[in-house]
């Protein structure tokens, strides 16, 4: 600061109307700065894992689409191969005792077959739900603590808005008592 040597006494307090000005121009709490910052920083941490969860979301949603698809095409299958099985049941008399043999040889392979198939396809689909059900829920735990986190930030904006409107009513008193 420059010390002005009074000359008059109307210099005097223009000098000091003028450092007051600047003062109050300049002067901005420490504290309120770094929270100002810390929020917009988490502010922008938050709004960048928002994103990244709503892309994993998409990813998971296409990635169920597909196996939805799978288990469809399977369903498909094993309806044909019912169809196959039934459609070789439904003449057995026609047939010869060599052929009967062969054929209930195949008809036993066949059912193993579509048992093992069906066990395969039940597993697979459990398999599906269990792992739908585990990113649903991941993604619920993770949404809770992001609102958590907003409901925080929000609360501690509120907090700083109040000491900000507090440390401004205490300025303008000091500079009423020292204009007086």
């Amino acid at each position: 600061m420059k010390i002005i040597k009074p000359r008059r006494d109307g210099q005097v307090k223009a000098a000091d109307t003028a450092i007051k000005k600047n003062v109050k121009k300049s002067y901005k709490p420490l504290r309120k700065q770094k929270s100002e910052e810390e929020l917009k920083d988490k502010n922008q941490l938050l709004e960048a894992v928002n994103k990244q969860l709503h892309q994993k979301l998409t990813e998971t949603q296409g990635e169920l689409k597909d196996l939805t698809q799978k288990v469809e095409l399977l369903e498909k299958f094993q309806d044909n191969c019912l169809a196959i099985l039934e459609s070789k049941g439904l003449n057995p008399d026609s047939e010869t005792a060599e052929s009967q043999e062969e054929s209930s040889t195949d008809h036993a392979d066949s059912m193993l077959l579509l048992e093992t198939l069906q066990g395969e396809l039940k597993l697979f689909n459990e398999t599906a739900k269990k792992q739908m059900e585990d990113l649903q829920q991941a993604l619920k735990v993770k949404l809770k603590m992001k609102e958590e986190e907003r409901a925080q930030f929000l609360e501690q904006q509120t907090l700083c808005n109040s000491q900000v409107n507090d440390f401004a009513t205490a300025l303008e008193e000091m500079e009423h008592l020292l204009e007086m």
